[in-house]
């Protein structure tokens, strides 16, 4: 599956640069909150954190009201986990590339609703884990890497809706499923098998073009 969605979003790059004369540019900025699928029993409870998102896309029409738009930027994801007296923050940096397949609905004078599903890719570029005990709190940075907090890349899918008002403001809601397990051999090692980012944000954005 993850193979799939590295294929579909490098064949959609392609075709956004081949069709260069037709492309909407636009930037979305949004904020939410990120958690995490994690196997680990010895885990008490896990919550969630603050996210933001900024992105620049591009979007180009493929045939009877369906678009594809494609993105990069910067994507905040993690979670907080409780485990006796100690609580574990994580937040996690990654620079994005997603791709989605949208369908857009006219609604009078307003603008146009739309809905899309599509993968993204991305890559970790920074981050912190934050320790706190009823007596001490510390941090650490993010190290990316198979033996050390956290794989570099993670894949997974996109589902999206909004509104693009006739001003070329838009309104987005989106939802980040991770397919990718992010565990590192050293997080697998201490009985964490599964570590898979999940994220929810609403925002805004402006088409240029």
């Amino acid at each position: 599956m993850k193979k799939v969605i590295i294929i579909i979003v490098l064949i959609s790059i392609t075709c956004l640069c081949a069709s260069a004369q037709k492309i909407t540019l636009g930037a979305k900025i949004s904020g939410g909150f990120g958690y995490q699928y994690i196997d680990n029993k010895q885990i008490l409870s896990a919550g969630s954190i603050k996210t933001f998102n900024i992105k620049g896309i591009a979007q180009m029409p493929v045939k009877n009201n369906y678009w594809l738009e494609a993105g990069l930027g910067i994507s905040g994801k993690g979670s907080v986990i409780f485990d006796e007296a100690l609580t574990t923050t994580t937040h996690l940096t990654y620079a994005e590339l997603p791709v989605n397949v949208l369908r857009k609905f006219t609604f009078t004078d307003l603008g146009v609703f739309y809905v899309g599903t599509g993968g993204y890719l991305a890559m970790g570029i920074g981050g912190s884990l934050g320790y706190e005990t009823p007596g001490s709190s510390t941090s650490d940075k993010i190290e990316f890497g198979k033996d050390a907090d956290a794989t570099k890349f993670d894949t997974g899918l996109n589902f999206s809706t909004g509104f693009e008002f006739r001003n070329k403001v838009t309104f987005n809601m989106a939802f980040w499923l991770g397919l990718n397990n992010i565990a590192s051999t050293t997080q697998q090692d201490t009985g964490t098998a599964v570590i898979k980012n999940r994220e929810f944000s609403v925002g805004l954005g402006y088409l240029f073009k």
